[in-house]
């Protein structure tokens, strides 16, 4: 039987692990604690299969709750006690400063919401020789509505996903608005709230501008490999000159997963088979360079060497559903989105926003759309023709050699 598309996306972007026994414990504790911390009851975890043994995510444990003092449902978000990531020096800070960040982002629209701030739950361990273990914490507004299935099933119309767009590019200029890079964009940290709202949440990966990274290099992407552009993987993850743009590159791979069976990062090594080799040419060159500035005058020599051979993706290649009246205004905006080259992507989204609304409004007005369809298959036309008849030239070129 084949994986699902969500099987995949799971284990390809977030690779699922077991439950550690230390992480069991603290589970076990919690959701059996009638009301913790006097405030907090009916804890669950949320972000582990217990039937298949898989976690998602790496270094929280997530717990839907109830809080008392105003009756509605919370996320309590621990740090895991699994040894790999306690210990992790990188994923406890950045643990902490997921929490700094969602504290200079109270009261901003379309941005999650801190409800109770960084706290520590003591943590018994029982037997004769128990001891306590500090469990760090801290809690937001519980939002449960996913966006997966538009991107895993094609039952939303077009319009619907292009409105569905609009609101996570909202969402990305929210944070961009106080300097604040997700640097893990996906479907899967992304939620609706009540009133369709899209909040980008898990901000575990994310960055302010002014803030120093937490490590002096990095091997790869902070975030998902899948979602992350060239130079988030070879090892400028921590750059934030750099970090706007990898935010950028994942909005153009969800625009692309919007209308397509598999996820952008498949297709683009099925059409560059070279891809990977020239990611690893181009990370030598800026492997050793530690100074911001330098790492971007480095990176952008590497781009001028290697960038140029990466073959574009188009939003209407095969197994697509995008209608094709507006093809051609979506691949100009999936090829901005997604360029290799991250002076080619765009510096805000403004002009993006627009493109997307004027694809809406070509979909809601049917002559329009007729009119861009009969254009775009015009197009097409002439493309092939212009490739036949080069194809043409250089047969007959071939025949005058050989003669």
């Amino acid at each position: 039987m084949e994986p699902s598309k969500i099987d995949l996306l799971h284990h390809l972007l977030t690779p699922p692990m077991a439950l550690h026994q230390n992480s069991q414990l603290l589970v076990n504790h919690l959701e059996a604690l009638p009301l913790l911390e006097g405030r907090f009851e009916q804890l669950k975890l949320v972000n582990f299969d217990s039937v298949n043994d898989k976690k998602r995510g790496c270094f929280s444990l997530v717990f839907r709750a109830i809080d008392r003092i105003t009756g509605n449902p919370v996320a309590l978000k621990f740090f895991d006690l699994d040894p790999q990531w306690f210990h992790n020096p990188y994923r406890r800070s950045g643990f902490v400063r997921e929490h700094q960040l969602l504290e200079t982002l109270l009261t901003k629209g379309r941005c999650l919401q801190l409800v109770a701030g960084l706290s520590t739950y003591e943590l018994p361990t029982g037997g004769p020789n128990g001891f306590m273990v500090p469990c760090q914490y801290f809690a937001t507004e519980w939002l449960d509505v996913g966006i997966d299935d538009y991107f895993l099933t094609s039952k939303h119309s077009a319009v619907k996903r292009l409105f569905l767009l609009l609101d996570v590019i909202l969402a990305v200029e929210a944070l961009h608005r106080n300097e604040i890079f997700h640097r893990d964009l996906k479907a899967d940290n992304l939620r609706a709230a009540a009133d369709r709202v899209v909040v980008a949440i898990d901000l575990g990966t994310a960055a302010r501008f002014d803030s120093g990274p937490i490590l002096p290099a990095y091997g790869g992407s902070v975030g998902a490999p899948a979602y992350a552009p060239m130079e988030a993987r070879a090892g400028l993850a921590g750059n934030r000159t750099l970090a706007k743009f990898s935010d950028i590159y994942a909005i153009g791979c969800l625009l692309f997963e919007l209308f397509n069976p598999d996820y952008f990062y498949a297709r683009l090594v099925s059409k560059n088979p070279q891809y990977e080799m020239n990611l690893m040419a181009m990370g030598m060159l800026v492997n050793g360079v530690t100074d911001e500035n330098a790492q971007v005058k480095a990176w952008d020599d590497a781009l001028d060497k290697h960038a140029l051979g990466v073959t574009t993706i188009e939003i209407d290649s095969a197994g697509s559903d995008v209608p094709a009246g507006i093809a051609p205004m979506l691949n100009q905006l999936l090829a901005t989105f997604t360029h290799v080259d991250y002076r080619r992507r765009p510096q805000t989204l403004d002009a993006a926003r627009k493109r997307i609304q004027a694809a809406i409004k070509v979909l809601e007005n049917q002559k329009l759309y007729d009119g861009r369809l009969k254009q775009a298959r015009e197009r097409k036309n002439s493309r092939e023709a212009k490739l036949a008849q080069k194809s043409a030239r250089r047969k007959a070129k071939q025949v005058e050699i050989s003669k």
